[in-house]
């Protein structure tokens, strides 16, 4: 019997619940499913995942690939963590609230909001987080075209005007 029994169950399913939606799926080891899932359907897998007993969202990661940005939204059931990999266009860079789904998220997207710039629709007005008040306005510090040394620049340049 494989000791991977259950991650197995898990990735079958959700082939067969979201034929042609799923871009990849992979086990990567004992308790570890990646997913990556096309973003019209993010929010009803993870509503599924949910529904199977994954009622903890960990954190999400932000991520730059160059074209595209995303988020990786880290599910437990306190056993197996399902990480759910979902792009959008770095030319327009817009996902969904899990708020929903998951209420804890949302320094979570603030995050994805600030530091990557990804606009996140039913996130509520709020301050920044996790960057503090006077950063200058769309710039993203950890999108890949972002210099360390014109970030410094930049903010130093904000220090003496305050």
């Amino acid at each position: 019997m494989s000791e991977l029994l259950k991650e197995e169950e898990l990735k079958k399913e959700l082939e067969n619940k979201f034929p042609g939606e799923l871009t990849d799926i992979t086990i990567t080891r004992k308790n570890r499913i990646w997913v990556s899932v096309k973003q019209q359907k993010a929010l009803e897998l993870m509503a599924f995942l949910k529904e199977k007993g994954y009622h903890h969202l960990s954190t999400i990661t932000g991520f730059d690939e160059g074209e595209n940005l995303g988020a990786i939204y880290h599910i437990t059931d306190y056993h197996v963590i399902v990480n759910v990999k979902v792009r959008t266009p770095k030319t327009e860079p817009v996902l969904k609230s899990v708020k929903e789904i998951y209420p804890v998220c949302e320094s979570f997207e603030r995050e994805l909001e600030d530091l990557f710039g990804i606009k996140v629709e039913g996130l509520p007005e709020g301050r920044n987080y996790p960057l503090p008040e006077g950063f200058p306005k769309g710039v993203h510090p950890l999108r890949k075209e972002v210099k360390l040394d014109e970030l410094v620049k930049t903010l130093d340049t904000v220090k003496e005007e305050n």
